[in-house]
């Protein structure tokens, strides 16, 4: 008898749980901004720093690119926009940097990038 009731109080304990977790709004963020500029901008450093360890960037090309994540930075910051205007500012953005590249650039980036499309998952053996 005893298990009997200690398993009713069990299962109506994890189905009220489930329903409160199930509850929870979830909120979509407007736009992937960072409030402190200064972290902003050394992600954006660090972000530059990759893509010139895998192209070699020149000087002015690394201006360039710092230039367009500025302005789009600009463009995002207090706005609420929907995920599909986010993306397409995004595709832009890409675009443009990937016009800063010259077309030796544009291979080894391209190349780069297919090396670590298997490597995605950290969990596979071998």
């Amino acid at each position: 008898m005893k298990k009997t009731i200690l398993a009713i109080a069990t299962l109506a304990i994890l189905s009220i749980a489930n329903v409160n977790a199930q509850r929870g709004s979830y909120q979509v963020p407007s736009a992937p901004q960072i409030n402190n500029p200064r972290l902003d901008n050394k992600l954006e450093e660090l972000s530059i720093n990759h893509l010139d360890n895998i192209v070699k960037l020149s000087r002015k090309q690394e201006n360039e690119i710092k230039r367009i994540e500025n302005q789009y930075d600009r463009l995002l910051k207090g706005r609420r926009l929907s995920s599909r205007d986010i993306e397409r500012l995004q595709n832009e953005k890409q675009k443009d940097i990937w016009s800063v590249l010259t077309p030796a650039q544009r291979e080894r980036l391209v190349a780069y990038q297919h090396s670590r499309k298997f490597d995605r998952n950290p969990y596979r053996r071998g």
